[in-house]
């Protein structure tokens, strides 16, 4: 495309305004570069601000003040284990050497404050590879919203998580299972006051770092299309005002997009599931892949059974941005007095660690052409309505008409919800058993720290996450898979972030952070926290890199 005017020239254009994209814009600025983000979003902040705001970052420096032995070399090792081997050990360790390199940086230079989330625990802690019971895990320390001045109400909320509590507070208040001994005072007090957490915090961060630099945010921006000058990147051909808005890059363009969530093509195409929703925002549908695509990037993926699609559903009437809100149900089954059972009555994984039932949902059985676990139900009674939240819904509040079916027996459940109905009747009778003995033969359920912390009820004896269901009426839900924005496909970079061609050559011009980079680094596995320190982290490389650094 030939250009005979710029509507806008800097040194480093960001595309998408996430973590990856202001980390990069607040890097090159202080390099000395100018920077610009594009955001095709009517609010800045992208998928880092409807996450839960946690940055998953090994041999750190908050480790270190606390006193809490980790290492370079300990990281890798989990990693690969975590990975089952699929990452790339050299993307590996750049990624483990320079994150706390990062959030040292981010913490000195643009006034990020994170803190150790206290006695949260590796997912795999303790069989996984030198996993370790603390310190990996941090979180934003709360935000004062009115920091953002006129671009408080420009910077995204999120729908799905309860910001203006920490991840210290809400567990020790029981976390879902104790809703109603939550310091709801506190928490009001903190929202009126437009105090943030969990993501909405971590994006408010960077927003902030951003407007102190005097960083220009477009907001409504989409960018179309590269501009090349032979094999290099000069540019972007964005939208705005319904009209082309030409910006010229001299040092680089950095793609920090998100995933393709709401592009069903291609989540059918990469994620290898026979159903897919999304809980990201509407705008994050893989224009990354396109762009970079047109000229001549190569798409990459990791195994799809590594990253964290959930199951999820809609609330009846509960939008975002014009959409579908769809919710993750990751704690719902985990609590006491809930199974996930497949179409045979039968529970096919620990229900309380969303990482082993998200991989059995996914097996597929060559002999029969299905997916033996897919469609899947989650059956609960009426004691864990009475106690527990389910979607959004409070304890004890009525579920939506055509939310759930509802049944006097569990047998007469089976027939409504179309399952086997001594299967799941067999299923029943033995779990109950279980949960009075504390000990789940079959799949271990409540066996890591993780979910003894995040989905429980600690009040439950002898384990927190299990107890019959024996109360009547029974109730069933069949779930859809919703992502996440954490896709198994994504561009290939190198260990600057540039993107990588089909000669496995860089592409001049052409970074890429985040979500829109393929899992190489990590490999086929996951680790909460794990997107949003990979967007911090890639950001912060690609700056260097166009910087001369």
């Amino acid at each position: 495309m030939a250009v005979d005017r710029w509507d806008l020239e800097v040194d480093l254009v960001a595309v998408g305004s996430g973590i990856g994209g202001l980390a990069a814009a607040i890097t090159a600025h202080d390099c000395g570069l100018s920077a610009v983000v594009l955001e095709k979003a009517g609010l800045l902040g992208g998928v880092t601000a409807y996450s839960m705001g946690e940055v998953w970052i090994g041999a750190n420096h908050l480790q270190e003040e606390a006193g809490l032995a980790d290492s370079v070399e300990e990281t890798i090792t989990y990693l690969k284990w975590l990975g089952a081997h699929y990452g790339q050990e050299e993307l590996m360790r750049n990624f483990v050497e320079t994150a706390p390199k990062a959030l040292q940086y981010f913490t000195e230079k643009a006034g990020l404050r994170l803190k150790i989330i206290k006695d949260f625990s590796d997912y795999y802690y303790p069989t996984g590879e030198c996993s370790k019971p603390e310190g990996r895990f941090l979180e934003p320390e709360p935000f004062p919203g009115a920091l953002l001045g006129e671009w408080a109400s420009k910077t995204r909320m999120s729908p799905l998580m309860p910001s203006g509590i920490t991840h210290d507070e809400m567990f020790s208040w029981g976390n879902a299972a104790n809703l109603r001994g939550w310091n709801w005072e506190l928490y009001g007090q903190r929202v009126a006051e437009d105090i943030r957490t969990f993501g909405p915090a971590l994006a408010a961060y960077f927003v902030k770092a951003a407007l102190n630099r005097g960083i220009p945010l477009h907001l409504e921006t989409p960018a179309i299309a590269l501009i090349r000058d032979g094999g290099r990147v000069i540019g972007v051909r964005a939208q705005k005002n319904g009209r082309d808005f030409l910006v010229r890059a001299r040092r680089g363009v950095v793609l920090a997009t998100g995933g393709y969530d709401w592009n069903r093509e291609m989540a059918h195409y990469y994620e290898q599931l026979p159903e897919w929703n999304s809980s990201c925002p509407p705008e994050v549908t893989g224009d990354h892949l396109v762009m970079a695509g047109e000229v001549g990037a190569i798409v990459a993926s990791v195994p799809a059974v590594g990253l964290p699609a959930m199951l999820g559903m809609n609330v009846p009437g509960e939008e975002h941005d014009g959409v579908p809100l769809f919710r993750g149900v990751i704690t719902e089954a985990g609590l006491p007095h809930a199974i996930l059972v497949n179409k045979q009555g039968h529970r096919f994984a620990d229900e309380s660690f969303y990482r082993a039932f998200m991989t059995a949902v996914r097996t597929f059985d060559g002999k029969t052409q299905s997916y033996p676990n897919w469609p899947c139900f989650i059956i609960f009674d009426q004691n864990h309505r009475d106690k527990y939240p389910f979607c959004a819904i409070g304890p004890g509040k009525p579920l939506p008409e055509g939310f759930a079916v509802k049944a006097d027996s569990i047998g007469e459940l089976a027939d409504r919800l179309g399952i086997d109905r001594e299967g799941l009747e067999e299923t029943v009778r033995r779990y109950n058993q279980y949960a009075r003995d504390g000990y789940d033969p079959e799949f271990s359920r409540g066996s890591y720290p993780w979910a003894n912390t995040f989905d429980s009820d600690m009040k439950v004896k002898p384990n927190p996450n299990m107890a019959p269901l024996e109360k009547p009426p029974f109730w069933g839900v069949r779930p859809t898979i919703t992502g996440m924005g954490i896709n198994a496909a994504g561009l290939k970079v190198n260990t600057h972030s540039q993107v990588i061609n089909l000669r496995g050559e860089p592409i001049p011009g052409l970074y890429a952070a985040g979500n829109a980079v393929a899992f190489l680094d990590i490999g086929a596995g996951y680790q909460s926290g794990i997107s949003n320190a990979r967007g911090m982290v890639q950001g912060y490389q690609a700056a260097l890199h166009a910087a001369g650094r």
